[in-house]
């Protein structure tokens, strides 16, 4: 249908430049935000890159409803102000009718928004963190010079190696503990090699020592004990494991649904939302996007706007409860589809009120041509 053709088109072309712009501003802040980190050692130059081209999805999935949002007002807005929009109720297209040809951009964008938010962005999310923490790998070890020994655990210790095999393994290993105040006894360890291991039970990293001895010296400097060992762990705490705890962001939408916790629930609604908002969006956008030839097209963008925000604060809040077991984990985002949906209703029949008064034609029912 042509007319079905015309108005996709004009929401299309709204929404994708209104997301091309809301990605240029957030993407761009990310990318200051991981120059800093470079500039700091924090992270590499390519892993900037990296890291950004990772980010988009995550970013696109959250941008997605919004700039679907105010491409439909933008391009509503303009069929007002240009009169076509009284032209298309002359000839008895209604609200029902409008929302309808306007149905299969909605679905394409609901289902590009769901399969970034439930599977390309946790996606993006987890190789992210597989990314930071093989450059953590690297730096923990790499950072360790052979031939000089270098203060280790915030002064509480003292390392030396004398060969590097690779980034990640390191020979003929010594590591001296001061006393602390767990311990009050000097350790001084040895060992043919050293490698990095991570406790994920612990969310902790260790040096994994090799075949070596421990020496136990009393506060005389007097050895009281020698332990032999295959493999001892000594634990990293300068170094706080850079390797990233495993956020619920970067879970897969499958373990979520397993779970079943508070935290996986508030998860997994925060997905479904993403897919779930664009017919709400669109049932709002066609009555506030109502204004008069003389008004402009942007003259209702503050109060739609206004409406998003409520919508947004309200998920949020709703996730927090959720993640408390405040509210049942099944139930989420019900209650504010609900009120959304309520909220669409009045407005679309005050506005096809509105325009049946103005044309004298009835638009609330009929489907038109």
């Amino acid at each position: 249908m042509i007319l079905s053709r015309y108005l996709n088109r004009e929401v299309f072309t709204s929404t994708l430049a209104i997301l091309g712009v809301l990605f240029a501003i957030f993407i761009s802040q990310r990318i200051v935000k991981y120059l800093a980190q470079a500039a700091s050692g924090d992270i590499t130059g390519t892993m900037v890159w990296q890291m950004v081209l990772l980010y988009s999805p995550v970013l696109l999935g959250f941008l997605l409803p919004l700039a679907f949002f105010l491409g439909c007002l933008l391009a509503f807005s303009r069929l007002y102000v240009d009169s076509e929009m009284a032209v298309l109720r002359s000839v008895g297209v209604s609200e029902r009718k409008l929302i309808s040809l306007l149905l299969p951009i909605a679905v394409i964008v609901a289902l590009i928004g769901g399969a970034v938010a439930l599977w390309l962005a946790p996606v993006a999310n987890e190789t992210t963190y597989q990314i930071r923490d093989e450059h953590a790998s690297k730096l923990e070890l790499s950072m360790l010079e052979p031939g000089r020994f270098q203060i280790f655990q915030e002064g509480e210790g003292v390392v030396y190696a004398d060969s590097s095999e690779s980034s990640s393994h390191l020979g003929n290993f010594f590591l001296a503990e001061l006393p602390a105040e767990n311990s009050p006894y000097t350790r001084i360890i040895s060992a043919k090699s050293a490698e990095r291991y991570y406790d994920e039970a612990l969310d902790k990293n260790f040096l994994q020592l090799n075949d070596g001895f421990v020496y136990e010296l009393d506060s005389d400097k007097r050895v009281r004990k020698i332990t032999e060992f295959e493999h001892y762990y000594a634990r990293l705490e300068a170094e706080r494991s850079i390797v990233s705890r495993r956020k619920i962001s970067a879970t897969p939408t499958v373990d979520l649904i397993q779970a079943g916790d508070g935290q996986s629930w508030a998860e997994l609604h925060w997905r479904l939302a993403v897919p779930l908002s664009v017919p709400f969006l669109l049932f709002l956008a066609i009555p506030l996007s109502r204004v008069r030839p003389r008004e402009g097209k942007f003259a209702k963008m503050l109060p739609a706007l206004m409406v998003y925000i409520g919508y947004i604060i309200l998920i949020v809040v709703f996730r927090k409860w959720v993640e408390a077991e405040k509210i049942p984990g099944w139930l989420g985002f019900i209650p504010i589809y609900v009120v959304m949906g309520l909220l669409a209703a009045r407005l679309l029949y005050a506005h096809g009120r509105a325009n049946t008064k103005n044309t004298g034609t009835p638009s609330v029912g009929g489907d038109g041509a």
